[in-house]
This record gives structure tokens, C-alpha cells and sequence, in this order.
């Protein structure tokens, strides 16, 4: 489990990715057995189910690339009528999952998910 002073480093880092970058409207990092961690929110979601179901289905993607033996899944995303979601590995630990309003907006999304990965990866 993470510490306090992890949690709020990484708090601290999805609010600073949220101001940065309008078109995400939800950042939530989880463990890959499905506990919110931290989370920053523009909008009113319902967070918690999202953490369990995130790190469910990043266990199945990983899962999937190893049976095609594909190396290791960076993301998944869901592209749906209202917007995209998507999931990304931090480490090992922890998952990254953003979510957008914009249906246009795959690019920048998973261009400021990752980089945000990165560096809460270097944080801990």
C-alpha cells in the first residue's frame, strides 16, 4: 500500500495534469488490484467502481498481449459515444485512468496520460 506522503505526491500530480490538460476531465490512480489511490475530478463521477474495473481490465489486457506474446500492454483504451477512457500502467503496482468528453481527443489524452505516468513513476 502506498504511504500518505505517496498519495498526496500523487494527488498532487493529477491535479497539476487536469489543470494542463482541459480536454481530461478525470484522473484516478489505482492499485492493480483495484484501490483508489488518488483521483482529481472536473466533474462529478462515480470513482470507486472505475478503480476496481480499471485494474480488472489492464489484469485482462495483460493477460491478452502475453498470450499473443506481444510484451507487455502499455494501454487500452475505450472509445465510446461520450468521450474516451483510458488505462495505462505507472509501474508494476499502479494504474493511470483518464477519461475525456472530447471524442476527438484520443492523441492528447494519451499523450498527457503518459507522460503523467512517467513521472509518477519516477516519483515513487
Amino acid at each position: 500500500m502506498l504511504s500518505l506522503e505517496q498519495q498526496q505526491l500523487l494527488n498532487t500530480k493529477l491535479k497539476t495534469l487536469l489543470e494542463h490538460s482541459e480536454e481530461i476531465s478525470a484522473a484516478l490512480v489505482t492499485t492493480v488490484d483495484g484501490h483508489l489511490c488518488a483521483m482529481h475530478q472536473q466533474r462529478n463521477y462515480s470513482l470507486d467502481r472505475l478503480a476496481t474495473m480499471g485494474s480488472s481490465l489492464m489484469s485482462l489486457g495483460d493477460t491478452i498481449t502475453a498470450e499473443l506474446k506481444m510484451g507487455n500492454c502499455r494501454n487500452l483504451i475505450s472509445e465510446n459515444e461520450s468521450g474516451i477512457v483510458t488505462f495505462m500502467h505507472i509501474n508494476n503496482l499502479l494504474v493511470l485512468i483518464t477519461i475525456t468528453l472530447q471524442k476527438n481527443a484520443l492523441g492528447l489524452l494519451l499523450a498527457h496520460s503518459r507522460k503523467a505516468a512517467e513521472e509518477m513513476a519516477k516519483l515513487l
